[in-house]
């Protein structure tokens, strides 16, 4: 009964779901988003080499997950969204019924939100419980910032992966040369290209949430919670009126 209701008005967004359920792509994100637990579990082996927030947050947040393994993870379920609907060519009978294409975009990117957000959350709340143990209390804030800064950046990246996977061919392997030759390398070294960074803005809104003054002295320019978020979401706003018109222009015979 529950399902009914839920297909009737989100029929495009459900069978997304539904597809990404079923198919292999979840059980690779699953196991990335599970990869930082690994590391906490060795840091338990041996908790002199950093005191459990700077591990949390440094190592394994804003070094790990934040700049490589959160934009890889969006990667995989962005790029099949709509790739795996022109790979299989059942685009076009999609876009044969009476819906518009903005609404076909918006509800292929909620589709990645409803799956992604709980996936790599989780596994980040896992890997804190596993490193913080008995001061998961204590380190609240921390937890706090981390999860409302990986939220808002899987929005970010959803939106940016969902647009390139309509217009490059090869859009995972574009991603993946995209996440690590800039995300995680250029995006470091290079102070200059800090505005075109994603992971700028999310380091940005971490150490503002939680007041790490380390976090927001490391930025390569200064940066406020408002401008970070602000900037983000006209990042993710323009991403998907791209996407519209990329698909309302795509040759889909």
């Amino acid at each position: 009964m529950v399902t009914s209701l839920f297909w009737r008005p989100l029929p495009i967004l459900t069978l997304t779901v539904r597809q990404f359920l079923g198919g292999k792509a979840v059980r690779v994100v699953t196991a990335l988003s599970l990869l930082p637990c690994v590391f906490a579990a060795i840091y338990l082996l041996n908790k002199s080499v950093a005191t459990p927030q700077n591990f949390i947050t440094n190592s394994i947040f804003r070094n790990l997950i934040a700049p490589t393994l959160l934009p890889v993870t969006v990667l995989i379920l962005a790029t099949g969204a709509l790739g795996n609907e022109i790979e299989d060519r059942t685009l076009p009978y999609l876009t044969m019924k009476p819906v518009s294409r903005l609404r076909i975009v918006l509800a292929k990117f909620a589709g990645i939100l409803v799956v992604s957000l709980p996936i790599i959350l989780g596994g980040l709340v896992l890997a804190y419980l596993i490193v913080t143990r008995h001061q998961a209390g204590d380190l609240l804030r921390s937890l706090e910032a981390m999860l409302l800064a990986g939220a808002v950046e899987i929005v970010a990246f959803s939106a940016i992966f969902l647009l390139i996977s309509l217009v490059i061919p090869r859009a995972l392997l574009a991603g993946i040369v995209y996440t690590f030759a800039w995300e995680s390398l250029l995006g470091r070294f290079l102070p200059g290209t800090y505005f075109v960074s994603i992971h700028h803005y999310v380091d940005a809104i971490y150490g503002h949430f939680a007041h790490d003054q380390n976090a927001i002295n490391g930025l390569a320019h200064p940066t406020s919670l408002e401008s970070a978020v602000i900037t983000l979401g006209i990042v993710s706003i323009v991403a998907l009126a791209l996407a519209t018109w990329r698909l309302r222009r795509m040759n889909l015979e």
